[in-house]
């Protein structure tokens, strides 16, 4: 695709190899980042929006003429499909109980800490008696 600006033109690609379209309440709007799909106001204020990722690879002149020339002849193009991001917002999930080096020490401890008690207390009670 080229790009004009005063007397300087250059050819200029997507930022990504996709462009993400919003769609909602019968509107679209186009992004070049998902961040920015996602941000939209049309998908921040609509629960029912989706968010369509499209495929965009750069063309060459070649490419970009034959293009222009089946629109004109009007040929309909197959172009491969594309995947809808899902509008649901994840599960919270319950944190799975993690056992480390250091809560396994603390346990090795207070179980080391009661035996020897236990053992303490049963040497001075059987030295007294």
């Amino acid at each position: 695709m080229k790009v004009t600006w005063g007397e300087w033109s250059a050819d200029v690609y997507p930022v990504e190899p996709f462009v993400y379209e919003v769609v909602a309440d019968g509107k679209k709007e186009f992004y070049q980042a998902a961040w920015d799909a996602f941000r939209s106001d049309l998908h921040m204020k609509n629960a029912t929006a989706k968010i369509i990722k499209i495929p965009v690879t750069p063309m060459s002149n070649y490419e970009i003429e034959m293009e222009q020339l089946y629109f004109e002849l009007g040929e309909k193009r197959d172009y491969p499909d594309v995947k809808e991001f899902k509008n649901d917002k994840p599960k919270a999930t319950k944190p799975k109980f993690k056992i480390t080096f250091s809560k396994m020490m603390d346990i090795l401890t207070i179980a080391w800490v009661i035996c020897m008690t236990i053992f303490l207390i049963t040497v001075i009670i059987s030295n007294w008696g």
